[in-house]
């Protein structure tokens, strides 16, 4: 009984002395300013504290004990702080002794500091000392949780002037309560356990090259992938999952072979529809990938329920996460305990990732160059396209290109599939500029694709060496996984690349006779007029086959429409060119190894011309000896 009766003598006078110091200091506080600290830079933050926690009877508070000040109070005038409604407020918290009471106070002071701050930023520095011993009470009375953004304290930490916030920055109170301002900002939730604050002081130290690079490209992507989130109903401040996966980097390749910014497995990407073939991989497609992504973390929320199951699902997988749970017979993320380190380190960095994204500038990240954000024009194509050749269509460099679409595998797009257009990014401002640049360049420099008809016995690795291109180009092309499934009268698609090697058609002298606009007559310097006498069985198609001509130029010169036939005896005039070239140089025999690319190459034509000119309708069923028309006469 005397024990008890002394405890509680004691807890009596140290209310009275906490009681008189606290009045002597606020007074000091409030009305005599604070001598002026040396403002130092942000250094990283010491080793988390831990508090211990006291068990206290249901209804009973234990007084606040006495913080001393951390300036000098030495040689400050004592003002009267009579009616001042601030000391009143900072007096009676701290002396208060019941928690709720001396928040409600607390808050109180923070909404009128704040508007001080507000209304007279010019005598911000008269306020620190007071700021300090606010945020000193608010410590000493607050648990280690995330702060919400409508609290009092928040609103008054957020709009502090530079000067107090330079004064403040070495003060541990400042530091943690301002941590957990941040924290109260996200939309997944925080926890402020001893992990995550060492990776915070991780990412500030060791991992602070990594985090600053991850910072300059994350303006990048943000915009375009807190949109898909936006769109899909998921926290926006998941998108800094991409900051932990890869850095922001579209091209990134783990040591598990995950690749891209959103590190999906090859098997994970197929089945949210992320293909992967000879042209192109999605998974480095950044918006394909993100509305990927977007669909697996909702998947993956509708069956976890928990944003921290979810993050570390992510990271090790479904059926890991399941088992892990069912093993350790709870979904509390930090109680358990069969996850693999690299999981279990996933999520505090995750977390300690987001809270230092917040504010760059309060950790110390003040010289970011941070990039634009990408934009671009879409440009939906029919046929496959040279990137280097798409670049001077744009006015842009090869380089940039491949920026703007790095899911590409080869430096030219796929060919255009039956389902599936390939869609092109170019700079913004553009799309139209390479429209009309790319239709101007000659035939023989742009990729083409040629039909052919599968016969008996053909393989794709016959059909591919015959034509000039590999099997793996004419598989992608045609969307044959299996090349043993072939068919027989099955039509494939021939990707024609500019790389391909020449045949013997190169050695031919190349002409330069084009076709304009056939109802002109051609110039008379150049091309001089004869006269053909139809004969019995002659037809228009094979006069003009004959002369190199079209059916077209014949009909235009003489007058004749669709229904007009002709008979024997007939006159018809054409054009030729007057420098002696004649059927043997509009002619071409096709020798050993040919194949209609490489004679298209030659003559400055395309595979679709040669095929329309000489009616081949496969490509295979070219034989040496066979004469083709290679030139058109030009106006």
């Amino acid at each position: 009984m005397k024990q008890h009766l002394l405890y509680r003598q004691n807890l009596l006078n140290n209310a009275k002395t906490a009681m008189r110091y606290n009045l002597c200091l606020i007074a000091v506080l409030i009305f005599g300013g604070c001598a002026t600290t040396a403002r130092t830079p942000l250094t990283p933050a010491p080793a988390p504290v831990t508090v211990p926690e006291v068990t206290e009877p249901a209804e009973v508070v234990e007084p606040i004990i006495p913080i001393k000040p951390s300036i000098a109070i030495e040689n400050i005038e004592d003002i009267e702080p009579k009616g001042d409604r601030l000391y009143e407020l900072l007096q009676n918290a701290a002396v208060e002794t019941h928690s709720l009471r001396v928040r409600a106070l607390l808050d109180t002071a923070a909404h009128m500091l704040r508007h001080r701050f507000v209304s007279e930023p010019n005598t911000a520095a008269k306020w620190t000392a007071t700021m300090r011993f606010t945020l000193e009470r608010y410590y000493a009375i607050s648990s280690r949780a995330p702060i919400p953004p409508h609290a009092p304290l928040a609103t008054l930490l957020n709009t502090l002037p530079e000067s107090v916030v330079a004064d403040l920055l070495h003060h541990p109170h400042y530091r943690e309560l301002k941590i957990r301002v941040l924290a109260g900002q996200a939309d997944v939730p925080i926890d402020l356990t001893p992990e995550v604050m060492a990776y915070i002081q991780y990412f500030l130290t060791e991992k602070r090259d990594f985090f600053e690079r991850s910072l300059s490209r994350s303006t990048a992507y943000l915009p375009m992938i807190q949109t898909v989130f936006r769109e899909q109903g998921l926290p926006l401040d998941l998108a800094y999952k991409a900051m932990i996966e890869s850095g922001f980097n579209p091209r990134a390749l783990s040591r598990a072979y995950a690749l891209g910014m959103w590190q999906f497995m090859y098997r994970t990407g197929l089945l949210y529809g992320l293909r992967r073939n000879t042209y192109i991989d999605d998974r480095m497609n950044p918006e394909k990938s993100t509305h990927a992504a977007a669909r697996h973390l909702n998947h993956l929320y509708d069956y976890f329920g928990d944003w921290r199951l979810v993050v570390a699902a992510y990271n090790c997988g479904q059926g890991r996460m399941d088992r892990a749970i069912a093993r350790s017979r709870t979904r509390d993320f930090w109680e358990i305990d069969a996850l693999p380190r690299e999981t279990r380190n996933h999520v505090p960095k995750f977390m300690a990732m987001v809270i230092i994204a917040k504010d760059p500038t309060f950790f110390g990240f003040k010289d970011v160059v941070y990039q634009p954000p990408m934009s671009y024009d879409k440009v939906v194509l029919t046929e496959p396209v040279n990137l280097r050749l798409a670049a001077e269509c744009v006015g842009t460099t090869y380089t940039w290109l491949r920026h703007l679409n790095p899911e590409l595998r080869r430096p030219y797009t796929p060919p255009a599939m039956r389902r599936n257009a390939y869609t092109l990014r170019v700079p913004k401002g553009t799309g139209a500029k390479f429209r009309a640049n790319y239709a101007q360049i000659p035939e023989h420099k742009k990729i083409q694709l040629i039909d052919y008809v599968v016969k008996r016995g053909d393989t794709i690795s016959g059909i591919a060496s015959r034509v000039g291109v590999s099997s793996a180009d004419l598989q992608a092309a045609n969307g044959i996984t299996n090349p043993r499934r072939l068919q027989i009268g099955q039509k494939l698609s021939i990707p024609m690349y500019p790389h391909a090697k020449r045949v013997s058609a190169t050695t031919q002298t190349r002409p330069v006779l084009q076709t304009k606009n056939i109802s002109h007559k051609p110039d008379p310097k150049h091309y001089r007029q004869i006269n053909v006498t139809v004969r019995t069985g002659d037809t228009l198609w094979g006069i003009a086959r004959r002369k190199g001509i079209t059916v077209s130029h014949l009909r235009a010169w003489n007058n004749l429409n669709a229904n007009h036939p002709i008979h024997p005896g007939d006159r018809l005039t054409l054009w030729v060119p007057k420098d002696g070239t004649s059927e043997s140089t509009i002619f071409y025999t096709v020798r050993t190894g040919d194949t209609l690319w490489g004679i298209a190459r030659a003559f400055d034509t395309s595979v679709a011309a040669l095929q329309s000119w000489n009616d081949i309708r496969s490509p295979s069923r070219l034989r040496p000896g066979t004469r083709i028309r290679v030139r058109e006469i030009a106006d």
